[in-house]
């Protein structure tokens, strides 16, 4: 039976970090919001022990290989670990889950522990996994999303590119220029000025964008939105205000709760009610504000 308590401590636990009473660890964010998805069922330290052992690795595959003489040494060496069959991989680079273990769009994919596992990921949880390395060796890099994908830039420092970012396609293993992402995902101009795609993220905006994910993930297992949802989504879009799926989060949780009291309260208009109708409305108008685009297969949460 899952422990919906699970969800609240790890809520609160995120939540923390963003308002600052807790350092921000993209790390612990991802284990929190995993441990409590998997019920409690993910060993901290096991998880940790993985992390170290990579960063390990990849600090000795730099100095054997010369990479510190280059700016973005430590990038060039997540990359190699993740595309490349090596010892400390166990020659098995990380790649594209095709796998039939669940149903298509089901939560398990997404995660990040399940990358460290079995060195298979989809198009969130195969960057989510090289940005938790990247933050464990201290390496710049960025996650960034375009319409349901996710992918990592990082500085070109060392002019190696023709562009001042490097865009890493994780699950293809590609370092792709930014028009090809523009025009593969039909991204607009304006979505990308406001901030919407194609931006790298701050380290409190990842944080805030698990605590949006948290919510997904309860919906996934409960079926429902609901208060909690809508806090998670609330407090997320404080800190990361132009993320689409947390204003859908939220959009749909203000309609459920806004259609369960009116049923309870044999549709009674007051100042509560209209709360939650003006909340709806709000996201409404943040949402196209956002100028977020519907990819082909109508999905509007990404994976």
């Amino acid at each position: 039976m899952l422990s919906n308590a699970r969800y609240q401590q790890a809520y609160s636990k995120i939540a923390n970090m963003l308002e600052g009473e807790q350092p921000l660890s993209i790390k612990r964010a991802i284990y929190i919001s995993e441990w409590a998805y998997l019920n409690g069922e993910l060993d901290y330290t096991n998880y940790c022990n993985e992390l170290e052992r990579i960063a390990s690795f990849v600090n000795r595959f730099i100095d054997k290989n010369g990479l510190s003489r280059y700016q973005t040494g430590k990038q060039m060496a997540i990359c190699e670990y993740f595309f490349k069959p090596w010892s400390g991989n166990n020659h098995t680079p990380y790649i594209y889950d095709f796998g039939e273990d669940y149903p298509d769009d089901d939560w398990h994919y997404m995660l990040v522990s399940r990358v460290l596992e079995t060195h298979k990921g989809r198009c969130r949880s195969l960057p989510w996994a090289m940005m938790v390395i990247a933050e464990e060796l201290d390496a710049e890099m960025y996650l960034a999303y375009a319409p349901n994908h996710v992918y990592i830039m990082y500085p070109n420092l060392d002019e190696i590119y023709p562009e001042e970012w490097v865009n890493v396609e994780v699950t293809s293993h590609q370092f792709v220029p930014a028009f090809w992402i523009k025009e593969h995902f039909e991204i607009p101009d304006s979505a990308i000025q406001v901030g919407t795609y194609m931006q790298p993220l701050t380290k409190k905006q990842i944080v805030a964008r698990q605590l949006s994910d948290l919510a997904f993930s309860y919906w996934q297992r409960n079926g429902i939105y609901d208060e909690f949802t809508y806090q998670c989504a609330d407090v997320s879009l404080h800190y990361y205000p132009m993320n689409p799926n947390a204003i859908l989060i939220k959009m749909n949780s203000a309609k459920a709760l806004l259609l369960q009291y009116l049923e309870e309260t044999n549709y009674q208009r007051d100042y509560f009610a209209d709360s939650l109708n003006h909340a709806y409305l709000t996201c409404e108008k943040q949402l196209q504000q956002t100028h977020f685009v519907i990819p082909n297969d109508n999905k509007y949460i990404t994976d």
